[in-house]
């Protein structure tokens, strides 16, 4: 028999109990990881559509151990010797002068001129109307023989070529700034086409006492 509603209305209504406790899964649709065992989570780059590359940005990403692995850390690059190595014979002599007009002989690094620039002579100026001499680079290089930077790519030998490098270093006394030239050589092998770059040198601001060439082959 029902009980009655002491207030008059209707037979009241059995409780309900509640309902059980839903599980996880009902609750989240999210997937549950995997069991991969310690392995470290990795990071990500993002590139979405419309919003620009976003590489560099690291997502991580934790496993079911709950580890995550550390952000790469980018590489810093060393830069080679080559890097800053001057490009030309001009840049070379512009960063011996050091504030003054030219750089002095005692300052050509013959070892240094050698590697970069091969076919370089040097002509020491002729004083009081003393013919111009070459000189060389180096102590043991002696004349008409010994070890020379001189690659046999230029034919000094050739009596135009060597007239043309000496008219291109009066050149150069005379204007006291670098100087540079090209010109076709009837040689043995053919006609061959030459540029050469000069650069004074002197130990004061009043004279320049040599002039240090290099050629090469166009």
């Amino acid at each position: 028999m029902r009980p009655r509603n002491p207030f008059g209305s209707g037979p009241v209504k059995p409780v309900q109990e509640a309902p059980e406790e839903l599980e996880a899964e009902a609750l989240y649709e999210e997937e549950a990881f995997e069991d991969k065992g310690d392995t470290a989570s990795e990071d990500e780059d993002l590139d979405l559509a419309g919003m620009g590359s976003l590489t560099g940005i690291s997502i991580r990403r934790k496993t079911a151990s709950g580890a995550a692995k550390p952000a790469v850390q980018p590489q810093v690059r060393v830069p080679r010797p080559e890097d800053s190595a001057p490009r030309t014979i001009v840049d070379f002599w512009s960063r011996l002068r050091k504030g003054r007009r030219w750089p002095q002989r005692a300052d050509i690094d013959a070892k240094q001129v050698g590697l970069y620039w091969p076919n370089s002579v040097l002509m020491r100026v002729g004083e009081n109307g003393l013919p111009w001499q070459f000189e060389p680079l180096m102590s043991d290089v002696m004349r008409g023989g010994g070890q020379s930077f001189h690659t046999g790519e230029i034919e000094f030998g050739n009596s135009l070529v060597m007239e043309w490098i000496l008219t291109l270093g009066r050149r150069t006394q005379q204007s006291a700034r670098p100087q540079e030239d090209a010109d076709m050589f009837p040689l043995a092998a053919g006609d061959v086409r030459y540029r050469a770059m000069t650069v004074p040198l002197g130990d004061d601001d009043d004279s320049i006492t040599h002039v240090l060439c290099h050629v090469l082959k166009v």
